[in-house]
């Protein structure tokens, strides 16, 4: 074993001492759970302890917020709108691209906190990847066709929620473009942004339809043709096999917090 290998697995188990020694927290000694939090705080234990435990506090406390079944039919109903997908090639810093099309969001079928359960099915198995714990993670925000009803959705308890759940993932390094914007972009902005952190605003791009902008972020090579990239259109079907694929471990993963 590597010295490196050593300090490691010497990480892995001072985390997974506090997380055992904590009242209600449960992971099952997961050591990919693990992982993700030391990488987030670059195996500061104690960092990476804090961390965890405000991230599943989070869920304890607004549990709608966050998946606690797999593929329940609201999610299903969510999912088959194609809002959501992780694209199956990593960009050239090795991050997973994570897309949005928020125009596909039906305003008034799902809330908010359904589209955000849907979301955990596949960040949650991002983040189980160690090239993504390492690497970090990109989202791309489509804004095309999106309706002004969906302002709706915007009252300041779900911004609130909603931007600290975004802030609190267990990942290092986080990027977020925005494409395909229209005049709602103003008013999201005006909402949206006090609720952000000042680090989260400097990692925010907008690029509208100008792929050479979204470009020098990530390459086209790994990008549908539909944001100017080389590859075919999404297909979110065969996308989603990604999820369906890993549906045991998910169940595993939705599990894990704090327990009353």
């Amino acid at each position: 074993m590597s010295e490196d290998d050593e300090i490691r697995q010497e990480k892995l188990e001072e985390l997974g001492e506090l997380v055992s020694n904590e009242s209600g927290l449960f992971i099952n000694d997961d050591e990919k759970i693990l992982l993700r939090f030391l990488y987030f705080s670059n195996f500061d234990v104690e960092r990476a302890f804090e961390k965890m435990k405000s991230w599943y506090k989070l869920k304890l406390n607004n549990p709608d917020w966050f998946a606690s079944q797999v593929f329940t039919e609201r999610q299903q109903l969510a999912m088959s709108r194609d809002v959501h997908c992780l694209l199956k090639d990593k960009d050239h810093l090795g991050r997973r691209i994570y897309i949005l099309k928020l125009g596909n969001v039906v305003v008034g079928e799902c809330e908010p906190w359904e589209n955000f359960q849907v979301d955990d099915l596949w960040l949650e198995l991002a983040m189980d990847e160690e090239e993504t714990q390492k690497n970090g993670l990109v989202y791309i925000f489509d804004m095309k066709g999106l309706s002004l009803k969906y302002l709706r959705y915007f009252t300041p308890f779900n911004c609130k929620v909603a931007s600290t759940k975004a802030e609190n993932i267990p990942i290092r390094k986080m990027e977020y473009h925005v494409v395909n914007s229209g005049f709602l972009l103003n008013s999201m902005v005006t909402i949206v942004f006090p609720f952000l952190s000042g680090s989260t605003k400097q990692n925010i791009h907008f690029h509208k339809t100008n792929w050479p902008s979204l470009h020098k972020f990530i390459s086209p090579d790994v990008l549908p043709m539909e944001y100017g990239g080389k590859l075919p259109p999404l297909d979110y079907k065969k996308l989603r096999t990604y999820i369906s694929d890993r549906q045991a471990r998910l169940e595993d993963i939705v599990k894990y917090g704090y327990r009353d």
